[in-house]
């Protein structure tokens, strides 16, 4: 299976425990859960990061932008709270999971959206989507793609120039700094979250500026996790067994094996997770 398929395949069987077990379900966000100031309940945590990301383009664009492509888009959940906040953008979300196109579909003519958020079952580095948008936002889309040059290209590409990019997502330490315990770690949640790119926050930089993006700010949300949760401790218990057998290359294992790793890797401090805003240079002459 290549890997395009492989990460459709991943989501297609993932997605539906993803909605029911992940603390998004009213909000259909199927991200990471942040326990920002003020956040007292799963469901509030579970949309801090679409807070957060508001927050960044009402700072950017006083009176809204005007067009958003979401590369990694899921089921529509960071869409329609976007949608929400800013009644005149217009959006369009792209996932390669068949199964999340079609829910975010149906989510948005529920919504009565479809004049202004559009999904396309699609690779976000390949296609094309004319670049013409304000915004580009990625949430924890990055690492499942081939390589931090290819995602960055196509970020660009999906730009107008003195657009903006906001990527969240985890990136490693120095690989310097880490041990034999912690590589291997690191191995099993590329394998199990088909993560190709996972990579330092320094490698991601440089493929940004090479392809015409230029940092503007980086903000660390990594505190803002909580660890250790019941199920959590109960994935850690099994994931071992999981790899002893071999599944994880079967979606539902994987998951529990890459996310017994990013545990470890969040805990032990070789794994950051991070929004970075990013700007499209203006192309030579």
């Amino acid at each position: 299976m290549d890997s395009r398929r492989d990460v459709a395949h991943y989501y297609d069987r993932n997605t539906w425990r993803f909605l029911r077990f992940g603390g998004g379900r009213s909000s259909y966000a199927i991200h990471r859960q942040l326990w920002g100031p003020g956040v007292t309940t799963p469901e509030a945590a579970a949309v801090y990061v679409n807070r957060r990301i508001a927050e960044e383009i009402r700072d950017l664009f006083p009176r809204g932008p005007g067009d958003v492509i979401d590369m990694g888009c899921g089921v529509g959940g960071t869409v329609f709270y976007l949608a929400d906040a800013f009644s005149h953008a217009r959006f369009l979300g792209v996932t390669i999971s068949p199964r999340q196109r079609d829910i975010a579909a149906r989510l948005a003519n529920e919504r009565d959206l479809e004049e202004r958020c559009r999904f396309v079952e699609d690779d976000f580095q390949s296609a094309d989507l004319g670049g013409v948008a304000d915004l580009v936002i990625a949430i924890e889309a990055f690492g499942h793609s081939d390589s931090p040059q290819r995602f960055f290209a196509a970020a660009a590409a999906h730009l107008k120039e003195g657009g903006f990019a906001i990527l969240v997502d985890d990136f490693l330490a120095d690989y310097s700094d880490l041990g034999k315990a912690a590589h291997g770690h690191i191995a099993r949640l590329r394998k199990g979250w088909r993560l190709p790119t996972l990579c330092t926050g320094g490698e991601c930089m440089r493929s940004a500026e090479r392809c015409g993006l230029r940092l503007i700010k980086e903000v660390d949300l990594t505190d803002l996790i909580r660890l250790g949760r019941w199920r959590d401790r109960l994935i850690a218990s099994v994931s071992p067994l999981f790899e002893k057998l071999g599944l994880t290359g079967l979606p539902f294992f994987g998951n529990m094996v890459g996310g017994n790793a990013l545990q470890i890797g969040l805990r032990d401090g070789f794994l950051r997770y991070r929004l970075v805003l990013l700007r499209r240079e203006a192309r030579g002459p």
